[in-house]
Parts: C-alpha cells; sequence; structure tokens
C-alpha cells in the first residue's frame, strides 16, 4: 500500500520534539492507523491518488490518530492530585486505556466526503422527487451512490 504520512510529517505537527523510540514506533503506527482508513473507507487511496488537497487531508489525520497515542501512551484523560489529604486521582480515556489506535467520528466523516456511511436510511425527502441520491463532495461536485 502507498504510503501518506511519515515520521517527519509526526513531528511537524508535534509541540515538542519527539524522540526517536516515539518516531520509529510512529513510523509503524503510521501503516496501522493508513490501514484502519482504509478499511473504513476504501475509497481513499483512489481520491488520494488524484486530489492532493484530499491526500494533505488524509496525512493530517493519519499523524493526528498517531500524535493521540504517541503523546499520551497512557491514555491518561484526567488527573488530579489533592494537597491537604495527598489525594491523587486519575482516570483513564476508556477508547485509550487499551493503547487503541482510533479514527474519530469527526476524521471518518472528513474521509468519506461528508457522507458518513449512511445510505439515506431515516431521511425524508420531497414526495414524487425524481433527484438521484447523492452528496456534495465539493461545491462544484457531486458524488454519487
Amino acid at each position: 500500500m502507498t504510503q501518506y504520512a511519515f515520521p517527519g510529517d509526526l513531528q511537524a505537527r508535534s509541540f515538542r520534539t519527539l524522540t526517536e523510540q516515539e518516531l520509529a514506533t510512529g513510523a509503524t503506527l503510521l501503516d496501522d492507523a493508513l490501514s484502519l482508513i482504509v478499511a473504513a473507507v476504501p475509497s481513499v487511496v483512489d481520491r488520494a491518488a488524484s486530489d492532493s488537497v484530499f491526500r494533505g487531508l488524509l496525512v493530517q489525520i493519519e499523524c493526528a490518530m498517531v500524535l493521540r497515542v504517541v503523546n499520551n501512551p497512557e491514555g491518561v484523560r484526567s488527573r488530579s492530585k489533592g494537597i491537604d489529604d495527598f489525594t491523587e486521582s486519575e482516570t483513564i480515556d476508556a477508547s485509550r486505556s487499551t493503547g487503541e489506535l482510533y479514527l474519530s467520528d469527526a476524521e471518518l466523516l472528513r474521509l468519506s466526503g461528508g457522507s458518513g456511511s449512511a445510505s439515506g436510511a431515516f431521511t425524508i425527502g420531497p414526495r414524487g422527487s425524481r433527484e438521484p441520491a447523492g452528496w456534495w463532495v465539493t461545491p462544484d461536485r457531486w458524488g454519487q451512490s
């Protein structure tokens, strides 16, 4: 499979200097992230080959997925420390508690061209409409299912 994002892309999107270990692990996780993306939206490969703007979006989302793991390997969602009673509390993010690499709903929506995976279920249209089912891909392009 064609690789779109590289460790240098991770470093460019990070607010700190990533270690060699983080960059090496990040390279593997980028491959994993792309596999998850392609499994969820198979059309991304064809679209990335022909649309450089979409390819940039794909790189951005791959990096975001990986940086969620790299920047928070323990999956901590919140942490608090008491002063008087020495109370320490930590909450693990449910989606990250297993070290899971995941594609968020918002990222999936961006990659699927705004169509999501909906097939028109629970959609009420005008009676007798002869318009084809589809969605806006860009302001000047209409996509068909």
